[in-house]
């Protein structure tokens, strides 16, 4: 089940490099499984029930500094809900 959340600085309108858009993803218990910045031109893929995307996290190991692309499948339970979460973050990227 887990949980998805899309968190932007207040004050600022979604949608906005000023925004900072953060997607933040849970467990069940709480875990962050993903926390990273959504970027301009964000490409999602839509399979079944998931959608598909690029994000750009800290590199597992002792270099904190090092950045690297990871591709995320985001499942859902149903193509509608699918079709809102893509919908939802493509609204939140900041526009290129």
């Amino acid at each position: 089940m887990g949980q998805l959340s899309i968190k932007c600085k207040e004050g600022v309108s979604k949608g906005t490099k000023e925004s900072k858009p953060t997607i933040v993803i849970r467990n069940d218990v709480g875990k962050v499984l993903l926390n990273a910045l959504l970027y301009p031109g964000i490409k999602t893929n839509m399979q079944k029930n998931a959608v598909v995307a690029i994000f750009h996290t800290t590199a597992d190991g002792d270099n904190n500094d090092a950045v690297v692309a990871r591709t995320f499948l985001m499942r859902t339970k149903t193509q509608e809900d699918r079709d809102k979460l893509a919908a939802v973050v493509q609204e939140y990227a900041p526009a290129g």
